[in-house]
């Protein structure tokens, strides 16, 4: 399945026409390194090869900005396939439209070293003929910005055709999914930022303690952070774990429709994730009219909102999350009422705990027993299609 990238190439997109000039686009967030000898064929080995290095260059970087960093250097480096189209910004109100025709190569001593061979189109998209949907998917910050989603409207604006105002993509829902169902795509998209996901299931609680309201989080997740010295990381281990692990908290909803709606799921968001380092409040369709009183709330309250997509790369991450400390007696009250839960921590411990000859087979384990992502773009499109979600 084609996938559809928007990507700036250099900071502010500086470099655009030597992209142009050079059929390329590329990135350098690891500078002059040649990544040819890292074997891709095992996405994961490879990321924690990078975050090794990424770290190294940078150590004042968080966990999630190495992750961040990481991510995006394999979908420009491996993610993105030959034949995907990439938009890049020309700086003049428009996307020069291009299509990959090879893998990864290196220009040692050249901006934006790590490197794809681009066939550029020709054509021009102008951004005044994009809905407001795909401008906003196109305004995201991040360097590479996956917009599979407006496969149809990009197609029709290469192709020289005005799209509707508002293009609906996938099939028309015949039914309405549930919130359940997006537990899966939120799976996906938090494997893919290397966070391990588990969906607690409410109904497997105690029946004393079922009721009670705005007890239990939908899903959570759990990060380690990546130190590269063995001895640094059984150091942290037995003095400060907290530095070696993330919990993380999301509520997840269909859609937030109104501001009543916002302030009641906020606040349901807030009351489940109070245990956490971090809480995120979750919505698949939201009315963007609210992202001020969102940004507020966010301010006040520290909660994150996530606007979350069937593809993970179109997922986005509208306000962060303040950290806060663990809250060690509601982690044991649900633990003594979800086995779900309890079972999730006891994993994630033993990660903390293991000897490295052994943490990664412990590592396996965990990710055994959370939710499981997708393979790839047509799994997602036919779990959306079955389950009758846009995508």
């Amino acid at each position: 399945m084609k996938q559809y990238n928007r990507v700036i190439p250099g900071k502010g997109g500086i470099y655009i026409n030597e992209c142009l000039e050079g059929s390329f686009i590329g990135v350098d967030f690891v500078g002059d390194i040649d990544l040819s000898d890292i074997p891709a064929n095992d996405e994961h080995v490879w990321r924690d090869k990078l975050k090794e290095i990424y770290q190294h260059k940078h150590p004042e970087k968080t966990a999630y900005a190495v992750g961040n960093a990481v991510g995006q250097l394999w979908m420009a480096c491996h993610g993105l396939r030959v034949g995907d189209i990439v938009l890049v910004s020309n700086g003049k109100g428009g996307y020069e439209v291009g299509t990959l025709t090879g893998g990864y190569y290196y220009v040692p001593g050249q901006v934006l070293p790590h490197r794809r061979k681009v066939k550029w189109t020709g054509k021009t998209i102008q951004r005044s003929s994009m809905s407001d949907d795909l401008k906003h998917s196109t305004g995201s910050i991040g360097t590479l910005c996956g917009i599979n989603g407006h496969a149809a409207e990009i197609e029709q604006l290469i192709n020289g055709a005005a799209p509707a105002p508002s293009v609906t993509v996938g099939p028309t829902p015949t039914a309405a999914y549930r919130e359940r169902d997006l537990h899966p795509l939120m799976a996906n998209y938090l494997l893919d930022s290397d966070i391990y996901p588990k969906t607690i299931f409410h109904e497997s609680s105690n029946t004393a303690d079922r009721q009670q309201k705005w007890v239990h989080p939908d899903m959570v997740g759990v990060r380690f952070n990546a130190f590269k010295r063995p001895e640094t990381k059984t150091l942290l281990r037995e003095t400060d774990p907290k530095a070696y692990i993330e919990l993380l908290s999301y509520e997840l909803k269909r859609s937030i429709d109104n501001d009543h709606q916002l302030k009641e799921y906020f606040f349901q968001a807030l009351s489940n994730s109070s245990w956490a380092n971090y809480g995120y409040l979750v919505a698949y369709e939201l009315d963007e009219s609210l992202l001020e009183e969102m940004e507020r709330l966010n301010r006040a309250f520290g909660i994150g909102i996530i606007h979350l997509s069937a593809y993970s790369g179109d997922t986005k991450v509208l306000f962060q999350a303040k950290r806060n400390e663990l809250d060690y007696y509601t982690i044991d009250k649900l633990g003594l009422i979800n086995r779900d839960f309890a079972k999730f921590i006891q994993k994630a411990t033993n990660v903390l705990n293991a000897p490295d000859n052994t943490v990664d087979d412990i590592r396996n384990g965990l990710r055994n027993f959370c939710d499981k992502g997708f393979k790839n773009d047509d799994e997602i499109k036919t779990y959306c299609e079955e389950k009758h979600i846009k995508y």
